[in-house]
């Protein structure tokens, strides 16, 4: 009788598994019934409370556009804040540093179709941000219905 070579290196790893595992003490399969020594830890002093964080940006629901006319005119330059961009359009697609600048890119693209894919609006909000994070300017773009 012959026995291939996988069949025989997975027999002898069966075996060796066999005869190992009881005695090596791997936790759930451990016969040592002895409790780990407790290590004493110098007691550390209480964190001080934190602050709780701010509750995250609301998100975008999808099928809603991106902005209506009545938003963007809440937009004022040098006067409008990075947090209540984020308050009128929820968390950017996209956040792009530059030296003095960062803009939040905000887009969109409405699909239809099963099969073959019709791209019927795709929208694109980009607003500039200077140093302090005051709206320096915006553009808002789309195409399609």
């Amino acid at each position: 009788m012959t026995i291939s070579r996988g069949l025989q290196t997975a027999l002898t790893m069966l075996v060796l598994s066999v005869l190992i595992a009881p005695t090596a003490g791997c936790g759930l399969f451990s016969r040592s019934k002895e409790k780990p020594p407790e290590v004493s830890q110098p007691a550390t002093p209480p964190l001080p409370a934190a602050t709780p964080a701010p509750p995250p940006p609301p998100r975008r629901p999808s099928g809603v556009r991106i902005a209506d006319e009545e938003k963007l005119k809440t937009l004022i330059q040098g006067k409008t804040t990075k947090e209540e961009v984020r308050g009128l359009f929820g968390i950017p697609q996209e956040v792009v540093l530059a030296p003095g600048i960062e803009t939040f890119i905000y887009y969109r693209e409405t699909s239809s179709g099963w099969i073959s894919r019709t791209t019927e609006r795709v929208e694109t909000l980009a607003i500039r941000f200077d140093a302090k994070g005051v709206l320096k300017d915006f553009e808002y773009r789309y195409s399609g219905r």
